[in-house]
């Protein structure tokens, strides 16, 4: 490992670039298209790049939420390291420094002297210790194509076209997208590009990096990977000093990250996993949005567009369950069950093909469009175009507050819809809806109130809405057997006993939930 004087070629920036995913059957319309010769302000650069990433056995750097990669252009090796920042919406923001090398070799001596001494991951990865285990894992070999842009609104951009691949060992994965780097300007005027784009060319936006694709495989080769490699919601690190607006950018950014990091069209379409945990964070994004909705509106048209992904979402994670979970319960050890396992091979069936209807909507241009204006409008902070002075005064509101008076509301609706949810299935769906969204809610604002009593509410809270989600999974269960039996109406046999079955476990649940109502109400509201 080299570690001799750093070398005089250095540099240190906060890197924003916006990363999109092109088909490789587009890549001569877009190298052709009129945006790119309207603003570039010469001919485009072509550079063969190979890049090799570097961690150690136990991958230090990865768990430090770092990257250390050595590219080598022609006869020039330059070592980058990335740490912090984070993705939204594509756009991707992260520390950056790099330094010219002599050779394949990074030299941690050089990145020490140029990271901030109180940069605590910097003290963990800047270690004798590793510098010794550090080692080859993976790399890229890229054609890059390079346009330096001069956008209308004066920002200054580097458009980026990729092609190669990422490699370790036998293990390899294709790679072709955009990157539009901010040189100079707003971070507005990436999405504004990107968005005339797509308006001829269909795009996807890209969260994993090249270092992510990397490591899948270094994992995948080591017998490591997981069978899902879906990801549950980060913890929310909210203080009862921060203002409303502060909190809500806070809060809709988690479930974005959510909802982005279980991209179904992205890695493994079949991931069932996944999918839930996107379903997921489509219902906190939107209970989100109701939640602060009088203070800050969301505009109607991304409404709109989240209840028809919402739609496609939930109906193949509805086939999901009822294939996976609810038929499941239902025992087949009874001689007397005709037909039971047909039902099941036929609800396998269609739960794969609207998995994969949901997959088509996700990878479509139009989630693409819907991923950039949301990251858009959060950017700008749009909301505050047309607001009055009285409505902006509500969003520096202190968070405590806010918090306390939602929470209040949802308990009050929570209480008037539990106690009426025996009278009929439509009320008890209230109650359930009710109880997701207080749960939701509380979550959010759990990091402002004394775990002690914060987290038994919680926990009574969560089992009550589970239990509301087991008859409401039997209520969708009878509706896509409906659906079953008059596709396959051989299968009548079947579907009958399955629904004896499910008959048979409601009441047994309704007493359940009357337990579970009971434990709730002693709860106080956390403090």
């Amino acid at each position: 490992m080299h570690t001799g004087n750093p070398p005089s070629l250095t540099s240190s920036t906060m890197e924003t670039e916006l990363k999109l995913l092109l088909a490789p059957g587009h890549v001569k319309t877009l190298i052709r298209h009129p945006l790119l010769a309207r603003h570039a302000l010469a001919a485009p650069r072509t550079k063969d790049q190979t890049g090799v990433y570097f961690d150690t056995p136990g991958n230090d750097l990865r768990r430090n939420d770092a990257g250390l990669r050595v590219r080598r252009t022609g006869g020039e090796y330059i070592q980058t390291l990335k740490a912090g920042g984070g993705v939204q919406g594509g756009l991707h923001q992260r520390n950056e420094w790099e330094s010219q090398v002599a050779g394949e070799q990074p030299d941690l001596a050089a990145l020490r002297e140029m990271v901030p001494a109180d940069a605590k991951w910097a003290k963990r990865v800047f270690t004798s210790g590793l510098a010794q285990q550090i080692r080859p894992i993976f790399a890229t070999r890229i054609k890059r194509m390079l346009w330096d842009l001069k956008l209308p609104d004066g920002s200054e951009v580097e458009f980026v076209l990729d092609r190669g691949t990422v490699e370790h060992g036998d293990l390899k994965t294709r790679v072709c997208e955009i990157e539009l780097e901010l040189k100079a300007g707003s971070p507005l005027a990436l999405f504004d590009f990107a968005l005339q784009l797509m308006q001829d060319i269909p795009l996807r936006v890209g969260i994993q990096s090249k270092a992510q694709r990397g490591y899948a495989l270094y994992h995948q080769a080591a017998g490591g990977a997981p069978a899902s490699n879906a990801t549950k919601a980060a913890a929310l690190a909210l203080s009862k000093k921060m203002s409303v607006e502060q909190a809500f950018s806070a809060i809709v950014g988690n479930c974005v990250e959510q909802i982005q990091a279980n991209d179904i069209a992205d890695g493994d379409a079949g991931d069932v996993e996944r999918l839930h945990q996107m379903r997921v964070g489509l219902r906190r994004l939107r209970s989100a949005f109701t939640l602060f909705g009088e203070v800050i509106a969301l505009p109607d048209a991304l409404a709109g567009e989240f209840e028809w992904l919402s739609r496609h979402i939930g109906a193949a994670r509805d086939w999901d369950v009822l294939a996976g979970a609810t038929l499941a319960s239902v025992p087949a050890a009874d001689l007397d069950a005709p037909g039971l396992a047909a039902v099941k091979k036929a609800a396998h069936k269609q739960a794969r093909a609207m998995h994969q209807a949901a997959v088509e909507v996700v990878a479509s241009p139009r989630y693409t469009a819907l991923a950039l204006h949301l990251s858009r409008w959060m950017l700008a902070a749009q909301w505050r175009e047309a607001m009055t002075g009285e409505q902006l005064a509500a969003l520096e509101q202190p968070l405590s507050r806010f918090a306390r008076q939602m929470l209040r509301h949802d308990e009050k609706r929570m209480k008037k819809r539990g106690s009426k949810m025996e009278d009929d299935p439509r009320s008890r769906h209230r109650a359930r809806i009710a109880a997701k969204r207080m749960r939701y809610d509380t979550e959010f604002f759990q990091a402002l109130y004394r775990e002690k009593n914060s987290k038994p509410y919680l926990k009574a809270l969560s089992r009550l809405q589970d239990q509301l989600g087991l008859l409401n999974d039997i209520s969708v269960a009878n509706r896509l057997l409906d659906e079953l039996q008059a596709r396959h109406p051989a299968l009548a046999a079947g579907i009958g006993y399955a629904r004896g079955f499910l008959a048979a476990q409601v009441s047994d649940g309704e007493e359940k939930v009357r337990r579970l109502w009971k434990k709730w109400k002693a709860q106080q509201l956390p403090q």
